[in-house]
């Protein structure tokens, strides 16, 4: 079957296909899923440094997102069928259920791991569900749908969080089928979307690894400092939890107005250093200013940003990607996830040794690396990622298949040598001197010299020059 294919036989049973393009307020149901992953992540009120099902349940969310992405890519029915949405609401709401009295009731705790591994498998299927709404709008109306759905789940967490158990459970009981229920509207709302335009393919996607980076280090640091100061969120005090979610809706509303209210453009590292700085200002205060455990908030606005931000990167490679979106989103996620659980556990080991010197040196250290090396500006493969909301022009790789058999033609009638074609090849495809010298294992010196004797082959005289000659 093809890639992402919309609820097409709800569509025949409804009559006129309606306009692509143009989700209503069910679009803002990702709020349900972000909201319950936050309460059966907390279900037990405890530190995760002290609670190996909260680890265990990232762990098992990596493995899930991976595996459900791959048979959802052989297999779509498992993610696009309604039979599947209410199979997987049902065992959310009995896993749920499960989980919440588990930690309320000592007798039940023998629960915990179960419910918590089904609960994580339930979350897995749910985000890739959603990921199938956002690789079908743009760009822009994905960050109005993830952050307004964002201020509403902050919302369902203090409802939820100040609720007596009985109230608490039933509304961590109702989220998975609201999630469902409201995604499978949204997909029938946009179900004529036409697909983007493919710009990552298998060899240019391999060169994503950046990205991969930027999001697990991100998460592990993110993850360590959750779990070194009060855990999840459900443990902080009262001050800390609404200051927390305090920040989630401000953040939030800035992006909003940057984004659609202003229409600014970014990019891919501006976006991720927003997490960066965050995250530095966060170890600096735990190392500074340890006695004021107000500040603790800060960590629960970057998990928030990160998880956000991990949403818009993944799904905007899975919109533009030759491959299934869904194994992109899932492997994507897996990273994040694994990575979060990386974090959490080696915050107990640190926890337990007590070397805060050394750890927080370790962590600016660690930020400083992907700071400089994954957050590069110039580099030509990130570019493409939010290429819409950056005002970066990318060609897809049609286009680049066409270039290259009209470099290959002119090439061979000038007498051009295999490697200045391969130059030439890629400088028509806009590629930089120094990206074609590390993608090619070359010095600079090299490509400059590969350069002028193309050009003094082909009797051109600039890149621009070149590039009309082909008809790049």
């Amino acid at each position: 079957m093809g890639r992402d294919t919309a609820a097409s036989k709800v569509a025949e049973a409804g009559g006129a296909a309606k306009a692509p393009g143009r989700p209503r307020f069910a679009a803002i149901g990702i709020c349900c899923a972000l909201a319950w992953a936050f309460l059966i992540n907390g279900a037990g009120g405890a530190a995760p440094t002290a609670q190996f099902t909260w680890q265990a349940s990232y762990v098992v969310l990596s493995l899930a997102m991976m595996a459900f992405g791959l048979v959802a890519g052989k297999w779509p029915q498992f993610i696009e069928s309604p039979a599947a949405g209410y199979a997987v609401a049902s065992i959310g709401v009995a896993g749920s259920a499960a989980l919440v009295v588990s930690f309320a009731e000592p007798s039940l705790a023998l629960l915990q791991m179960p419910a918590s591994i089904v609960c994580s498998c339930v979350l897995g299927w749910l985000y890739l569900q959603w990921g199938r709404f956002y690789v079908r709008i743009g760009a822009r109306q994905a960050v109005g749908c993830l952050f307004i759905g964002n201020i509403a789940a902050s919302a369902l967490k203090c409802i939820a969080h100040f609720c007596p158990l009985p109230l608490m459970c039933a509304v961590t009981m109702a989220l998975p089928v609201a999630s469902v229920l409201l995604c499978r509207i949204s997909l029938i709302d946009i179900e004529n979307a036409p697909r983007a335009a493919v710009r990552f393919e298998s060899h240019n996607l391999r060169g994503l690894w950046k990205v991969a980076l930027a999001i697990a280090a991100l998460s592990f640091v993110t993850s360590f400092l959750v779990g070194k100061s009060f855990g999840n969120q459900s443990a902080a005090p009262i001050d800390v939890f609404l200051l927390g979610r305090a920040f989630e809706v401000l953040i939030s509303g800035v992006v909003l107005a940057v984004v659609l209210g202003a229409k600014k453009a970014f990019n891919f590292a501006q976006l991720w250093r927003i997490v960066l700085t965050v995250l530095a200002i966060d170890v600096l205060c735990q190392a500074m200013l340890p006695q004021i455990t107000v500040i603790r908030c800060v960590e629960s606005s970057a998990w928030d940003l990160l998880v956000l931000f991990t949403w818009l990167t993944v799904v905007d490679i899975a919109r533009h990607a030759k491959l299934n979106s869904s194994v992109v989103i899932g492997v994507g996620w897996a990273f994040y996830a694994g990575s979060f659980a990386g974090g959490s556990m080696l915050a107990s080991w640190f926890f337990a040794m007590q070397v805060d010197v050394a750890v927080t040196t370790l962590l600016m250290f660690a930020l400083a690396l992907v700071g400089t090396f994954c957050l590069e500006v110039r580099d030509q493969d990130t570019k493409w990622i939010f290429a819409e909301l950056s005002g970066e022009r990318s060609s897809a790789p049609e286009d680049h298949r066409s270039i290259d058999e009209r470099c290959a033609a002119i090439g061979q009638k000038h007498g051009l040598t295999p490697r200045e074609l391969e130059v030439m090849q890629m400088l028509c495809k806009g590629r930089t001197k120094s990206y074609i010298a590390e993608t090619l294992y070359l010095t600079e010196n090299t490509v400059r010299s590969h350069t002028k004797h193309i050009y003094t082959k082909l009797d051109v005289h600039s890149k621009q020059e070149l590039m009309s000659l082909v008809g790049a």
